[in-house]
């Protein structure tokens, strides 16, 4: 029993010290909020799913209503030119919504950063072609102009990824530029069209910085995120290593280390509240105690060792008879057991205690100094309704009594308090 508790210990507590070992030496060594180990990147990464489907749908739905809503400002500028663009925005939004409900639900949630990058890519491409498409509506250069909320809007939907904010920004400034090189202004360009081409190097400078800015900003973002978890993580599983040794340290202060059922200590405890629920339910309360037979000369003939094995053996036959969710053993101390068996009539208590004497039996160990030849037990059994000025230990005394009955009346037998009396 006690390998197998060290080995139940190997199994749990291992793994947990060696996650808390790295968690340590990332936060030690300065290095939390950079890319983790493969398999701490992918809890990270689950958890900056789950993250994003928390909080970011929220704000990219609203990023959508936002776009869908700048057609009202193009169909005042433009009156019903603007009816087809209105149509393809409504046509886009549409579909980044019918994405936004489908994602979360599929695999494609572990490209959740690229698609949100590239839903905004397709937003982009729309505000540069109508700069293609306007070429000759004098209030062209204020869809330029359009190119700044659209990058907050990359800062705020992808900060928790500054690789994919940086890529989706470059991507289009890159097709700004190349639209800015192929672009021709239709009709006579006027002094603002002059003094817009005298702006478009200052402009895109500005565009570089806020890139610069937004890449900066999510990194510190991510580094913080990154770190954030590292240190919940590590909360956590040191919570939980703290949980689990309390949960050992109980287990050990009430389990009997030899066989593994409850020590003397415990069943004191469950005898008491056993003993206070039959009082309130008037239930017949049994106890079964038992003794295994001339323990001592097998102890004495095959050692020790084989002494214990042959406890756990005893104890494996009297789990067998214990069916019911609320019948409980424990080692009384030495070769003595106690089965609690609340609910129990006596007559059911002695059908019980016969069929753990007979699996005892049926375990056919070898006892060649007893007079069966076999490891047998004794039992007694007694039972009462437990009464509110009554206590436990003068049942608990009359199973006794009705054990030594059987042991002297020649052992291997269940005697009965109730015959005792008579």
């Amino acid at each position: 029993m006690t390998d197998f508790i060290l080995q139940q210990d190997s199994r749990i507590i291992r793994p947990l010290e060696r996650q808390i070992d790295v968690l340590s030496d990332l936060i030690q060594q300065d290095k939390s909020h950079q890319k983790f180990p493969a398999e701490l990147e992918n809890e990270y990464e689950e958890f900056r799913r789950n993250q994003m489907v928390a909080q970011d749908m929220h704000l990219i739905s609203a990023g959508l209503i936002v776009f869908l809503v700048f057609s009202w400002a193009e169909l005042y500028m433009t009156g019903g030119r603007s009816i087809s663009v209105f149509i393809i925005r409504c046509l886009i939004t549409f579909g980044c919504f019918v994405a936004l409900y489908m994602v979360p639900r599929t695999r494609l949630l572990n490209y959740g950063f690229e698609i949100v990058a590239l839903g905004a890519y397709i937003c982009f491409l729309t505000l540069l072609w109508q700069i293609v498409a306007y070429a000759d509506d004098p209030n062209r250069y204020l869809y330029h102009l359009g190119i700044i909320p659209m990058l907050v809007f990359m800062l705020l939907s992808l900060r928790n990824s500054y690789r994919m904010m940086m890529v989706a920004s470059l991507s289009m400034l890159a097709s700004y530029v190349i639209v800015l090189l192929s672009f021709r202004v239709m009709g006579e360009a006027s002094p603002y069209d002059n003094f817009a081409r005298q702006l478009t190097p200052f402009y895109l400078l500005f565009l570089l910085i806020q890139i610069a800015m937004n890449t900066y900003l999510s990194y510190v973002i991510e580094s913080g995120s990154r770190s954030e978890f590292v240190k919940n993580r590590l909360l956590a599983l040191e919570a939980q290593r703290l949980q689990y040794l309390g949960q050992r340290l109980q287990q050990l202060s009430t389990t009997d280390g030899l066989t593994g059922i409850a020590n003397r200590r415990y069943l004191e405890e469950k005898l008491a509240s056993e003993w206070a629920r039959g009082v309130r339910s008037q239930q017949q309360l049994a106890l079964i105690m038992l003794d295994v037979d001339y323990f001592k000369d097998f102890n004495d003939a095959y050692g020790h060792q084989a002494g214990d094995e042959c406890l756990r053996l005893v104890t494996g036959a009297i789990r067998v008879a214990c069916r019911r969710h609320g019948d409980f053993c424990a080692r009384y101390g030495g070769e003595e057991f106690v089965v609690v068996l609340p609910d129990t009539s006596e007559d059911d208590a002695l059908l019980i205690a016969d069929e753990i004497r007979q699996r005892v039996m049926t375990l056919e160990m070898e006892h060649a100094t007893s007079e069966f030849g076999l490891v047998t037990v004794s039992l007694g059994v007694a039972a009462a309704v437990p009464a509110k000025d009554g206590s436990y230990e003068n049942l608990l005394r009359l199973a006794d009594m009705a054990l030594y009955q059987s042991k002297d009346s020649g052992r291997n037998q269940v005697t009965a308090a109730a015959a005792l009396d008579a």
